[in-house]
C-alpha cells in the first residue's frame, strides 16, 4: 500500500529529533539545535546519539525508542546506510516527516547509492514519512518556526508572501537575505537535495495551497518528473501564485557542472521553456531578476497580460526604455486613443503621445496622476512602470506626494490579497534605474508604499518583463499531448542500463520517440549490404542510405550518409562505399 505524504506534517512538526547530534567542530546539528532555538520553534527538541548522556546543555538520548514523547520529525546527520535504518524505525515510533542530509543516493552514476535510493522510495511510498533530501541542507517555514537548514546566519523568516525552493542548499539563504533587504516577507526556504523523495513538484503543489504564498520562486537543475512539475505548477497559476524559476541548462558546460552536484541529468532550457511558459511558470536568466520578479508579483495584482507602459521625466531614459525594450523583445502596450486624449489634457496639446511617454520634468502631483489615469486606464496597457528613484534625503516633497498618490492608485484596483478586481486600471510598479544602497529616509519612505513594486535595474527589469506570460490563463503544454503509452517501459529498458549521458543510436532514438507519438520517414536497418536493395525496394526510391555505428556518432563527418539514391544500382554502390568508410 502506498501512503501519500504529508507536508503539513513536514513543515508544522510536534517535536524536532536530531539523530546523529554531535558537537564535533564543523557538525551541522549544533546550527540546526541552534537555529530552533533562536528563530521560535514551539515543540520539543531532541538529540539523539548513543555516544552521549548530554549535548548542546540538554539531555541526549540513546535511541528513538528512548524518547519521551514519539518522534515527530526526523534531522538525519547519519551515513546512507543509517539514514535508512532510522527512517524507517523512526516511521514504526510515529514519524511523520524527515530532513535527510546524506550524500550516497546515486549522485555521479554511483551504483550503491542507485539502490539505497531504490530502498528510499519504497520506504516513503510504504510509511508516507515526507522525506527532503536526500543531500540537502534543510529547510525552514516561518510561520511554524521550524528549520533544519544548517546556516547560523540564517535570517528569521515570516508570514510573508515568498516562498524559496532550491536544489542548491547555499542559496536558500542568499536568497533570503535579498528578499529582507526588499521587506518581502519569505514563508518557506527549501533545500530539496536530490529529489529522491520529496521532488520540486511536491513542494509547489503544497504552497499553491498556502494562502499567504504569492509567489514561489525556484532554482531548477533537474526535473524527476516534468508532468508533475507542470501540474503543480499550474494548480498555482489556478491559485493566483506566480512560480519564477532559474534553470540550469542553457550550455553544456552548465549541463555538466549540474551532473558533478546533484548526480542529476538538466533539460536544456529551450526544452524547458517549450512547455513550462503554458503551464504559468516565468522563466528568469538570473538572480537579479528572481528578486524583481518577487517585488513585483508580491505587490501588484494578477497581471492580465503582458503589455507593457512606461512614464519618464527623461528623453534619454525613453531612449534607453525604447532600445532596450526592443533589444529583450518587451511588448510595449499600444497609445489609444482615449490615452493620447488624456495625456494631451495633462500636458498639453503639443505634448507626444508615446511608449515610452517622456513628461520632460517632475510632474505636479495633480498633473503626475492625470498622466498615470490617462495611460494605466487604458484598456490596451496591462502594467504601468514609472521611472522614478526614491528620495535619498528627507525634504524631496514633490517626489515623495506624487509616489503617495501613486500608491493610494494602485491600491484601489485590488484587494487585499492584490487580486484583480476588473476597474480597468493596470497594475503599476515604479523602476530605478540603477540598482542602489537604500539611506534611511528612503527605507522610511518604502515602508509607507506598500502597493508599490519597486524595481531596480533598468535592464534587469526589462528582460524580465519580456518573460511575463502572454496572458493570465494556462494552456495545455505540449507535454501533456506526448504523455506516454504504457509500452513505454520497454522502450525505457535500455535507458536503465546505462550509467551517465550516452548517445542512443538514431533507430533507438527514432523507436523511442515513437512511443511518443513523434513521426519519422519509414526506414529498415540491415546488417549486411546485399540486404540494402530489397530494403530500399520496400520503402520505395529515391532513398537515403546511413551506416549505425556505435563509435560513430556524427556519421555525415565520416561520410557515412548518402542521399538521392534513385535505383538498384545507386544503392549497390553507396553500400560498398559506406562499408569501406565504417571500417575506415
Amino acid at each position: 500500500m502506498t501512503v501519500a505524504p504529508s507536508l503539513a506534517a513536514l513543515f508544522n512538526p510536534r517535536n524536532v529529533v536530531l539523530v546523529g547530534a554531535s558537537d564535533r567542530p564543523g557538525h551541522w546539528s549544533p546550527r540546526v539545535w541552534g537555529n530552533l532555538k533562536r528563530l521560535g520553534f514551539k515543540g520539543n527538541v531532541f538529540a539523539v546519539n548513543p555516544g552521549r548522556a548530554e549535548i548542546f546543555g540538554a539531555r541526549c538520548y540513546p535511541s528513538l525508542a528512548a524518547l519521551p514523547e514519539p518522534p515527530d520529525h526526523l534531522a538525519l546527520f547519519v551515513p546512507g546506510d543509517v539514514t535508512l535504518d532510522m527512517l524507517e524505525m523512526g516511521a514504526a515510533l510515529g514519524a511523520r516527516s524527515a530532513t535527510l542530509f546524506a550524500a550516497g543516493f546515486g549522485e555521479g552514476g554511483d551504483s550503491v547509492g542507485a539502490v539505497r535510493a531504490v530502498r528510499l522510495r519504497e520506504i516513503v511510498a510504504r510509511t508516507g514519512v515526507a522525506a527532503a533530501g536526500p543531500n540537502c541542507m534543510g529547510l525552514a517555514c516561518g510561520r511554524s518556526g521550524f528549520v533544519t537548514l544548517a546556516d547560523e546566519t540564517l535570517q528569521p523568516l515570516a508570514r510573508g508572501p515568498v516562498a524559496v525552493i532550491t536544489q542548491s542548499g547555499m542559496l536558500a539563504s542568499t536568497f533570503s537575505r535579498a528578499l529582507n533587504d526588499r521587506a518581502l516577507g519569505v514563508s518557506h526556504l527549501i533545500s530539496c537535495g536530490n529529489q529522491t523523495a520529496l521532488t520540486l513538484a511536491d513542494y509547489i503543489a503544497h504552497l499553491a495551497g498556502d494562502d499567504g504564498v504569492k509567489v514561489i520562486l525556484c532554482y531548477i537543475e533537474m526535473l524527476p518528473d516534468a508532468s508533475a512539475f507542470l501540474d503543480a505548477c499550474r494548480l498555482a497559476h489556478a491559485n493566483g501564485k506566480r512560480v519564477v524559476c532559474v534553470k540550469i541548462g542553457g550550455s553544456d558546460e552548465a549541463r555538466a557542472a549540474a551532473l558533478a552536484h546533484t548526480g542529476a541529468m538538466v533539460g536544456t532550457t529551450d526544452a524547458f521553456d517549450a512547455v513550462a511558459a503554458d503551464a504559468g511558470v516565468i522563466r528568469v536568466s538570473s538572480l537579479e531578476q528572481t528578486i524583481e520578479a518577487a517585488e513585483l508579483f508580491s505587490r501588484a495584482p494578477v497581471l492580465k497580460g503582458r503589455r507593457v507602459a512606461f512614464i519618464a521625466n527623461s528623453g534619454a531614459l525613453r531612449t534607453l526604455i525604447t532600445e532596450g525594450a526592443e533589444r529583450h523583445g518587451v511588448t510595449l502596450a499600444a497609445v489609444t486613443a482615449a490615452a493620447a486624449s488624456g495625456i494631451a489634457k495633462a500636458l498639453g496639446a503639443e505634448q507626444e503621445a508615446s511608449n515610452p511617454l517622456d513628461t520632460k520634468r517632475t510632474l505636479p502631483t495633480d498633473t503626475y496622476m492625470a498622466c498615470v489615469d490617462a495611460v494605466g486606464r487604458s484598456d490596451a496597457c496591462d502594467l504601468l512602470v514609472m521611472l522614478e528613484e526614491l528620495p535619498r534625503e528627507a525634504g524631496v516633497a514633490r517626489k515623495v506626494a506624487n509616489l503617495t498618490a501613486l500608491d493610494a492608485w494602485a491600491g484601489h484596483h485590488g484587494d487585499e490579497h492584490g487580486d484583480e478586481v476588473g476597474d480597468g486600471r493596470a497594475a503599476v510598479a515604479v523602476l530605478s534605474p540603477l540598482a542602489f544602497a537604500d539611506t534611511g529616509p528612503m527605507r522610511e519612505l518604502r515602508g509607507k508604499l506598500p502597493h508599490l513594486p519597486l524595481l531596480r535595474g533598468l535592464d534587469t527589469v526589462l528582460s524580465l518583463l519580456a518573460r511575463l506570460p502572454d496572458t493570465a490563463a494556462t494552456r495545455t503544454s505540449p507535454l501533456e499531448k506526448l504523455r506516454p503509452p504504457p509500452q513505454r517501459r520497454d522502450a525505457l529498458a535500455l535507458a536503465r542500463t546505462l550509467e551517465g549521458p550516452t548517445p542512443l543510436s538514431e533507430p533507438q532514438s527514432k523507436v523511442l520517440l515513437a512511443v511518443y507519438g513523434i513521426r519519422s520517414p519509414r526506414e529498415e536497418v540491415v546488417a549486411t549490404p546485399e540486404a540494402v536493395v530489397a530494403a530500399a525496394g520496400r520503402i520505395g526510391y529515391p532513398v537515403v542510405l546511413k551506416a549505425v555505428a556505435a563509435d560513430i556518432t556524427h556519421k555525415s563527418d565520416a561520410g557515412l550518409v548518402i542521399t538521392g539514391l534513385s535505383d538498384n544500382r545507386a544503392v549497390q554502390s553507396a553500400a560498398a562505399t559506406i562499408v569501406t568508410r565504417a571500417r575506415a
